[in-house]
């Protein structure tokens, strides 16, 4: 069987950046909305989550999203 999509959302990805401390966009700025997807291998059990940019025609309406850090359980 193949990865399927378990959900997808546009947000605001961020990277928590230990040098300075802060949070910083994922790709350098300008910070932009993303389409992030949770994909799930049902032979494997496995798990894969994918975020890609959105480009400037495809950001209509609102944008929403958390950002989550290296290490943080998933649920939290």
């Amino acid at each position: 069987p193949s990865e399927r999509v378990l959900c997808s959302a546009r947000a605001s990805v961020l990277l928590y950046d230990d040098a300075q401390k802060l949070w910083v966009p994922a790709g350098g700025p300008p910070q932009s909305p993303s389409c992030v997807q949770l994909f799930h291998h049902p032979g494997t059990h496995g798990f894969r989550l994918v975020g890609r940019r959105l480009h400037p025609e495809q950001q209509v309406g609102d944008a929403w999203g958390a950002p989550t850090g290296k290490g943080v359980p998933v649920g939290m």
